[in-house]
């Protein structure tokens, strides 16, 4: 009888590190909202001075100051970085509604995933309730690789709509890419653009929210105990029928 209940045990244990894995994909993901999801670097050479730009894109609220930063290093004394700004301020509305909208499904998978890891922790002691940890957390996980792919797909067309006299080849004609062009007074400079940090852990987020999903799922149930076995019969003298009279 002792066998059942290891495994009923061993169905719990499992279902919390599931559990706790799914907080972790929480985690990561709240992360994620915090850190560039887009960059473009300028690089090239001004008299003797070897100049990088490198522009940062926020998830955040178009009006916020800060959605934009910028770093720079080898500029001349006369010159100095761009300050941080946002989408609104630059002008760039519809990048800034993507990256609302990105936002904001982090932030709902983050509260979503948080919820599945508490009640999936609690399922430990209830099988019954890690139904709701496993929807939580696979709704987590969705949002996370939503946000992901409307980002790369919406985000180079965002650009085009914000910048309407560009030509040539930039960010408006693709997600990750890199051409040279006369930027910020560089002639001939090396222009790279793509995802950030941000975006991958966004990826990386969806994976573990899903790993932890699937954990649960697996072991939603507790191991029902084995039924007892029959009496054996084993050394039981038979016993003869009654005699005739």
């Amino acid at each position: 009888m002792s066998e059942p209940r290891h495994g009923m045990a061993d169905n719990k244990n499992r279902r919390a590190i599931g559990a706790i894995i799914v907080l972790i994909g929480a985690i990561v993901l709240i992360a994620a909202a915090f850190v560039p999801w887009y960059t473009q670097e300028i690089k090239g050479s001004v008299l003797t001075y070897t100049i990088t730009i490198n522009e940062n894109a926020f998830p955040g609220l178009p009006g916020s100051n800060g959605t934009i930063q910028y770093s720079c290093s080898g500029l001349p004394p006369i010159l100095s970085c761009p300050t941080q700004t946002s989408y609104s301020t630059l002008k760039l509305t519809n990048t800034g509604n993507i990256a609302e909208a990105g936002y904001f499904m982090m932030i709902i998978g983050f509260i979503l995933g948080l919820l599945g890891a508490i009640v999936g922790l609690m399922s430990r002691g209830k099988a019954s309730r890690s139904g709701t940890a496993i929807a939580l957390s696979i709704i987590a996980a969705l949002l996370a690789v939503a946000a992901v792919g409307f980002f790369a797909a919406l985000l180079p067309g965002a650009i085009g709509q914000d910048t309407p006299n560009h030509a040539g080849t930039g960010p408006w004609s693709s997600f990750s890419g890199s051409t040279t062009a006369n930027l910020y007074g560089i002639t001939g400079a090396s222009w790279t653009w793509g995802p950030a940090v941000g975006w991958y852990l966004g990826i990386v987020a969806f994976v573990i929210l899903l790993i932890g999903a699937i954990l649960i799922l697996v072991f939603r149930k507790d191991s029902l105990p084995a039924p007892a076995p029959a009496p054996s019969a084993t050394g039981t003298a038979a016993t003869p029928p009654p005699a005739s009279p």
